[in-house]
């Protein structure tokens, strides 16, 4: 089994009363890529900055690298980078000065690979950070992450402002790191299709509560929504498997995991009725579980 590079048991965190993070028990394994999901104000900024320590927990702990997150030393931190929404730049520097800045904390800092960076991701060498875009300061931002070759990376909404184009990059660079330095990343996003594109691994919160956490294979095999008469009576073993229903006209829609053809059979043998089972993209996974 690969090793755990970072977990959470029992995680909780209240702002105002309203608990933000609900009892959170998760882990993430030497090169995993874990796609976090979530409407806004689900929980996914929270839990990011508590896992990595910038957050105190009202209970619960996080590890990294089997350290608690709130005393990690100097050498763990040089392991993991960070990229919160707002970037914490220094805007009276150039980009090639503020990475170099950065550079002089790491020992195996990567010169040649954030000089490609910059050059493919076409980020201003001249002017001062100031005068950058949202764009080109994200892109900054997230170069300076990588340059550490991190075994731990940790991402909030990183392509939020970036244009199609760069995205496609960043998404790019991300698989490679994760496959060749074995990496272990975790993202928050909203862009679904993104995460579909690199994640192996679904985190999905919903109102603080974790409701998936599930390798992405296995969700898009093993879900699927079905869709028949409100009347009928479902056999116990399909009524196990519904994550989420809903009633459109006369008709129940059901969300299911961990479905097979031996349920299948089971279904089109026993109710004697219409059924229809559709197999769905992670996107209409996500629209489902909020619907």
């Amino acid at each position: 089994m690969r090793d755990t590079l970072l977990a959470c048991d029992k995680l909780t965190k209240h702002y105002n009363g309203n608990a933000v993070l609900d009892n959170l028990t998760l882990q993430a394994r030497r090169g995993e890529v874990i796609g976090l999901l979530g409407l806004n104000g689900a929980g996914k900024t929270t839990l990011l900055e508590t896992l990595v320590g910038y957050s105190l927990p009202d209970a619960g702990t996080a590890w990294i690298c089997g350290q608690d997150a709130l005393c990690l030393d100097a050498a763990t931190r040089r392991r993991i980078s960070f990229v919160p929404q707002r970037d914490e730049l220094l805007d009276t520097m150039t980009p090639p000065q503020y990475l170099a800045l950065i550079a002089s904390f790491y020992p195996n800092w990567n010169d040649e690979f954030i000089k490609r960076l910059l050059r493919d991701w076409q980020v201003p060498h001249t002017q001062r950070i100031n005068t950058l875009s949202i764009g080109q300061r994200h892109k900054l931002a997230l170069i300076a992450a990588l340059g550490n070759a991190p075994e731990l990376l940790i991402l909030d909404e990183p392509v939020a402002s970036l244009d199609p184009l760069a995205r496609r990059q960043f998404l790019t660079e991300l698989v490679e790191i994760a496959s060749h330095q074995q990496t272990t990343i975790v993202f928050s996003t909203h862009i679904v299709s993104d995460l579909e594109r690199v994640a192996t691994r679904v985190w999905l919160l919903r109102e603080g509560h974790l409701i998936l956490d599930a390798e992405l294979d296995d969700i898009k095999e093993q879900m699927v929504r079905i869709t028949v008469d409100s009347s009928i009576v479902l056999p116990p073993v399909v009524s196990t498997k519904v994550l989420r229903q809903r009633e459109s006209n006369s008709n129940r829609i059901l969300l299911c995991r961990h479905w097979n053809e031996a349920l299948q059979a089971l279904m089109e043998r026993d109710l004697g009725a219409e059924v229809l089972i559709e197999h769905l993209s992670l996107e209409d996974i996500f629209l489902e579980l909020h619907a």
